[in-house]
């Protein structure tokens, strides 16, 4: 168990093919907590780094919130559990 994973407020998500885990906060605003193990810290950088091309680009991806490279974690916005798979799937059953 890591760090993070203490925490109540926390629920651990599906991560993608990174050495990332993602938790989702629940709090006023809900945000993702993404967990890098310390030899994976400049995986957290090169993260940040994309979605601010995005971002940049006027195209959606999530914002940093918070970061504490340090202890190996960021904090960036949530978009939700809605997700552009499942929104086509109910697109396609509409048909």
């Amino acid at each position: 168990m890591n760090m993070i994973s203490r925490y109540n407020n926390l629920r651990l998500l599906s991560g993608d093919a990174s050495h990332r885990i993602f938790y989702r906060k629940f709090g006023k605003k809900n945000s993702i907590i993404i967990y890098a193990n310390k030899e994976k810290k400049k995986n957290l950088l090169v993260y940040d780094a994309i979605n601010n091309l995005i971002n940049n680009c006027k195209l959606s991806a999530p914002k940093l919130i918070s970061e504490n490279y340090n202890k190996n974690y960021i904090e960036v916005s949530d978009f939700g559990d809605r997700t552009l798979y499942k929104h086509i799937q109910k697109k396609k059953k509409k048909f």
